[in-house]
């Protein structure tokens, strides 16, 4: 595990980085935000974003850090690269935590909604990490030739 943490390293960071400016993200929106928007804005599309699904489109960005920081520990070429990838991954991921979850967490509902902030959060993780793989191909490039 050492070893692959070590030739991870690039990429380790990157996702505990996503994951806490989600952890900050999350609690920004829940102490802060939440309360601010309901009280100015009441009935505001903003204000109804932020209340329901800012945090499940944090979750999707937080939950593919988290799947890559496990992988790049395990078996860093199996990290989620792609955004085809990512976005069927996060597809069956909300299908379960939207659909299968209610039945079985009585505070939970299903929201199609939901599953789309799963998905943003998905494509803005992709979009954030295209330097670091452009950076990551870069150096693979040069070992290869040098």
């Amino acid at each position: 595990m050492a070893y692959n943490a070590g030739r991870a390293r690039g990429a380790l960071i990157f996702d505990l980085a996503v994951l806490a400016l989600c952890f900050v993200g999350f609690y920004g929106n829940e102490c802060g935000l939440k309360p601010f928007a309901a009280a100015a804005f009441p009935d505001s599309p903003a204000t109804y974003l932020a209340q329901c699904h800012l945090n499940d489109f944090l979750g999707g960005a937080a939950f593919l850090a988290y799947t890559n920081l496990l992988l790049d520990l395990v078996r860093s070429d199996m990290r989620i690269r792609r955004l085809a990838t990512s976005l069927v991954y996060l597809f069956f991921c909300g299908l379960f935590w939207e659909y299968a979850a209610p039945l079985f967490i009585r505070a939970s509902t299903a929201d199609p909604l939901d599953l789309v902030a799963y998905l943003a959060g998905a494509v803005v993780y992709w979009l954030a990490g295209l330097p670091l793989r452009r950076r990551l191909r870069g150096h693979s490039i040069e070992r290869a030739a040098g």
